[in-house]
């Protein structure tokens, strides 16, 4: 995603009660509350109403204008996607796509449709319609653009295929189209809507996903209502409806859900997960999906172009009193890119905490360029783990000013560049070859920091042409160390997420964490009872 859960930040920033990324991201289902009853027990039934908290609003349904974040829960219900990783660890499977095959040479791609499926609009839905849709991704502006960089052109040659020309080879391209938290390349909608309401398409989305949109407006709740000709046969939809509301403070969701005015929220808030683990009136699990917090060190101005002072802060850092202090126990030190669970994960060594070593690097650059080193740490004002990461850096001997921002504040000083040091979250991610590249690589479009790296460059671009999954993790693993070496990024901790739902929600993919579709999180698979 490329932006971070707002919480806790989305920090997760309380942003998403019920963040679209996340909520497909119960790759470990570890904590139930009350009776555990997840809908097991009970049989699926036709009919009702599922009402959803997000702490942000969703301002667009435009699979070329929303960010992962934003739109994902609602538009992978109205849109599903071309491909699909039906459990973590999984490759890419054929979704609305019937396959999608790579020449010999890696660099022309054939992706076979459907015939006889339509939009919820009536308009048909063919390999024109994927075209357009693919080429508004890769526009200059999109935010799925930088998932179809390595996209050349784009052709329909009859009605059921669609031929992607590649400028360079991209092994891992089914992946784009597959929700990876990265963007919305995957999604297709209505090319008769799109031309018809230009700005206005949002209030009159149209996709072929279980459900279509019934009403849309700033403001107001998101209504969906099922889609009587969804093309997946195989696939029973059983609600009638979903409601979408915008509930910003986790607290009062929780109260909502209480109260039996929601069915379903999640939140980062560790004193939150707690009291709902504890609530035998309603249904709790913490999810493991991958996210991971870290500080963003600006490597292109002082004083962080100075590696001995990125060797200080990851020093400096007692991650596992930060869990201690600000996670309730739900969380764990994060020492790599590849977070134990990820098929990426490594051997990469734990970079410890050492303060006397921390202060004597501190001490070198101080006694080098005759001054202390100062600088600003940028954060969102929720997250919890603020106070204690600028303690553990003022003990190091860092002049540390806190630049506490409100959301849109601190993820404008990202994208602008303006920040010395910002905390962050990398969402958790199926493959590194999408949302780690663009943070990563120095042509990465999510780069702020400025990391340029000659090895680590050269491991990647290697990595995402290599089809062997073996030797792209070994190539990925590369370019780990040399992360863990340089330090753009210092890891804190990992970033875990809970989720709360009432006891009149059911779903089978809550009992069974591997059937949760990381790539798809829709509500197909849902039911309440009363």
């Amino acid at each position: 995603m490329p932006f971070p859960p707002a919480r806790r930040r989305f920090g997760r920033a309380t942003a998403l009660l019920l963040t679209p990324l996340l909520a497909v991201v119960l790759t470990s289902c570890t904590t139930k509350a009350g009776t555990g009853d997840t809908g097991g027990d009970t049989a699926p039934r036709a009919g009702g109403t599922l009402t959803v908290a997000l702490a942000v609003e969703v301002t667009t349904l435009d699979p070329s204008k929303g960010s992962a974040n934003a739109m994902a829960l609602v538009g992978s219900s109205i849109y599903d996607t071309l491909m699909v990783v039906p459990k973590l660890g999984d490759q890419p499977q054929p979704n609305l796509a019937k396959s999608l095959t790579a020449s010999p040479d890696k660099l022309t791609w054939t992706m076979t449709l459907p015939t006889g499926v339509q939009f919820s609009d009536g308009t048909p839905f063919n390999a024109e319609a994927v075209k357009f849709n693919l080429e508004r991704g890769m526009a200059k502006g999109s935010t799925a653009a930088a998932l179809l960089s390595s996209v050349k052109s784009v052709e329909a040659p009859d009605e059921t295929t669609v031929l992607l020309r590649l400028k360079e080879p991209f092994a891992s391209l089914p992946y784009a189209f597959a929700y990876d938290g990265s963007g919305t390349a995957g999604y297709v909608a209505s090319p008769t809507a799109l031309k018809q309401y230009g700005d206005d398409y949002t209030a009159h989305a149209a996709g072929v996903g279980p459900f279509k949109l019934k009403s849309w407006s700033p403001g107001k709740p998101v209504e969906l209502v099922r889609n009587p000709n969804y093309w997946n046969k195989d696939r029973q939809v059983y609600l009638d409806q979903v409601v979408i509301k915008t509930i910003a403070d986790p607290q009062s969701a929780y109260q909502a859900l209480q109260a039996g005015d929601i069915d379903l929220m999640s939140t980062v808030n560790p004193t939150l997960m707690q009291t709902a683990k504890a609530d035998s009136q309603v249904n709790f699990v913490q999810g493991v999906g991958g996210d991971q917090d870290a500080v963003i060190l600006n490597l292109t101005q002082p004083p962080f172009d100075d590696l001995r002072l990125r060797q200080a802060v990851s020093k400096a850092l007692n991650r596992q009193e930060i869990v201690d202090l600000t996670t309730e126990g739900f969380g764990k030190p994060a020492v790599s890119l590849f977070p134990e669970g990820n098929a990426f994960h490594g051997t990469a060594a734990d970079p410890g905490f050492d303060l006397a070593g921390a202060q004597a690097l501190v001490k070198e650059y101080e006694t080098a360029t005759g001054r202390k080193p100062s600088f600003s740490y940028t954060c969102n004002t929720i997250r919890p783990a603020t106070d204690v990461i600028v303690a553990q850096l003022k003990a190091a001997g860092f002049d540390v000013k806190l630049d506490a921002l409100d959301y849109s504040a601190w993820v404008a000083a990202f994208f602008g560049k303006k920040y010395q040091a910002i905390c962050w979250t990398m969402a958790g991610f199926l493959t590194p070859d999408l949302l780690p590249y663009r943070f990563l690589h120095s042509g990465g479009d999510l780069n702020t920091g400025g990391f340029t790296d000659a090895t680590f460059d050269a491991r990647v671009t290697a990595a995402r042409a290599e089809s062997d999954p073996a030797k792209r993790k070994q190539l990925w693993n590369e370019a780990d160390t040399v992360l863990t070496t340089q330090l753009p990024w210092v890891w804190t901790t990992s970033a875990p997420i809970g989720f709360i739902w009432s006891k009149r929600m059911h779903s089978a993919d809550y009992d069974e964490p591997s059937r949760l579709r990381y790539s798809v999180p829709t509500f197909a698979n849902a039911w309440v009872t009363n």
